[in-house]
């Protein structure tokens, strides 16, 4: 039940309208109620296998969909970012790790997305992170999901969660 919707990021007010529009579209609920977590996480109140995550960048929308947690996050493959000062917040080992700008969005992308499925926030939870030889680890210990990295319309998306995205239908939106 992996989905992956997208958008160009004009297309809906705000996020939240287009998750709405999905769950009437694609699952047939109506009215229904999205709720934030005290960390700011959005979830559908009283879905018990419904889940979804949402990321922006300035180019699309992307809206992760499955039947257990999920996080996502997404990257302009061509953004302009100084990764350089980003990285004394990564431990040692995953710096080794980052030699150009596209190591660093897939690691970053990772790393936000787990923050996602956890619930956390990054200002709290990146320096608890480590994405090393493709183990993804929290405080030392390996997190049990999947990480799936995707290639997507000049973008890169990952997407950590207890089901393998990397045969997600993308819908647009």
């Amino acid at each position: 039940m992996e989905k992956i919707f997208f958008a160009e990021s004009s297309a809906f007010q705000s996020s939240i309208s287009a998750v709405e529009r999905i769950l009437l579209t694609h699952f047939g609920i109506a009215n229904a109620k999205i709720s934030r977590t005290e960390n700011g996480k959005p979830y559908l109140e009283g879905a018990v296998n419904l889940f979804f995550s949402v990321s922006h960048t300035k180019a699309g929308l992307f809206i992760a969909f499955s039947d257990k947690n999920v996080g996502l996050d997404a990257e302009v493959f061509g953004r302009n970012v100084n990764y350089q000062s980003i990285l004394r917040k990564f431990p040692f080992e995953e710096r080794d790790e980052i030699a150009c700008k596209q190591d660093f969005l897939h690691h970053w992308t990772v790393k936000e997305s787990a923050v996602k499925w956890l619930g956390g926030t990054l200002a709290h939870d990146l320096t608890k992170l480590s994405y090393v030889g493709g183990v993804l680890c929290c405080e030392g210990l390996e997190l049990p999901i999947t990480v799936t990295t995707l290639h997507f319309n000049g973008h890169i998306l990952a997407v950590c969660g207890e089901r393998d995205f990397s045969n997600a239908e993308f819908i647009l939106l």
